[in-house]
């Protein structure tokens, strides 16, 4: 019987998901598409998007939507009598940051946020909470600056409860039960910005570099298996390099956005770099379009970017369109971002004028 080519891809997955939850060295961070965007997630020198402000961002990413909706995996059958279970990647990251002025000179401040993300996929989850700090300081007038980012936090790793149902009820290799662990998580950075490149167009220059995972946090839950077992599920985290490049060019009522982001993560038991490349044009300084591309190992995902900001709010949709071999059981991926900057402002001390030389 020839079974068809989605079919064999869907069980690829679900099995590869399954398979690595148990000692899992692959790439832990997720990714983003607006990822100029949420620099702060993955480079503390980030945090802080300008002073006399409170940032508030959230975004949702859900990838490989819907591959798994119409089979679900049995030990090693396929059936279609059931619905299936969504193993597909989700994201969910919010920061929040502001920048305050240090001392007199008016050239040096202190960036502060703190982000959590949430990743699943298929039945392994991990939550991270992060305190972001960063000193920055200004050159030549507030022409250039440089920040030296710390994060410091938790991470929480683990197994969902699964409702993965064995063909073999006492299989040992299926858990029943959910479990996880928290652990020391930290993060450096570094972030440079400019605000123009010599006499060009080019504005609004940043370039930064960033590790995650720095104490390479290892994991070790016990979970029980179908055959009234106990088994011990591993992660060992390891560490992401990250650079960021991007600026601005302006063409009178348009602004193009080019940026770059290159990662190194592990794949395959040896590190390998993943690339995003990104091209947006704002209009009349309100509705932004664009393109994307994503190569990791090999071509991953073309995106199509749409966006609208104004005054104080940004909002931001992508739709990825996966061109490896996933795109036979996947219907996409979506990303929805959304900033809110709140205004704030202190009021310098009121005078205190005394009447008397006995209250001097």
């Amino acid at each position: 019987m020839n079974i068809p080519t989605s079919t064999i891809m869907k069980k690829f997955l679900i099995l590869f998901i399954i398979s690595t939850g148990f000692n899992t060295y692959a790439q832990q961070d997720p990714y983003y598409t607006h990822f100029k965007d949420v620099i702060q997630a993955y480079n503390p020198a980030g945090a802080g998007h300008g002073q006399g402000m409170i940032c508030v961002s959230g975004l949702t990413h859900h990838q490989w939507r819907d591959y798994t909706d119409d089979t679900e995996l049995r030990g090693t059958d396929i059936t279609s009598d059931l619905p299936g279970q969504d193993v597909a990647p989700v994201t969910y990251n919010m920061n929040v940051n502001s920048v305050f002025n240090l001392g007199k000179s008016g050239d040096q401040f202190l960036g502060a946020g703190l982000s959590i993300i949430d990743d699943k996929i298929g039945y392994s989850k991990s939550t991270s909470i992060m305190a972001n700090l960063n000193w920055r300081k200004q050159f030549q007038g507030g022409f250039n600056e440089i920040a030296i980012g710390l994060g410091v936090g938790g991470t929480q790793w683990g197994w969902d409860n699964p409702k993965f149902k064995a063909k073999d009820l006492s299989d040992p290799n299926i858990p029943i039960s959910g479990a996880n662990e928290m652990n020391l998580d930290m993060n450096v950075g570094l972030l440079y910005k400019q605000q123009q490149l010599g006499v060009s167009s080019f504005k609004n220059f940043y370039a930064g570099f960033s590790v995650t995972n720095v104490n390479q946090a290892q994991y070790s839950v016990t979970v029980n298996t179908a055959d009234q077992q106990t088994r011990d599920l591993k992660m060992s985290y390891v560490p992401h390099y990250y650079t960021v490049i991007g600026s601005d060019f302006e063409m009178g009522n348009i602004t193009l956005e080019p940026a770059i982001l290159a990662k190194y993560g592990l794949l395959q038991g040896s590190y390998k770099p993943q690339v995003d490349l990104n091209m947006t044009a704002l209009f009349a300084n309100t509705f932004r379009g664009g393109l994307a591309y994503r190569q990791w190992a090999n071509s991953d995902a073309i995106s199509v970017l749409l966006g609208y900001q104004k005054d104080n709010i940004k909002i931001g949709y992508s739709y990825d369109i996966t061109v490896s071999n996933i795109q036979k059981v996947s219907n996409g991926t979506h990303e929805i971002f959304v900033r809110y900057c709140i205004p704030i402002s202190v009021a310098p001390p009121t005078k205190i004028i005394r009447e008397s030389v006995r209250f001097l």
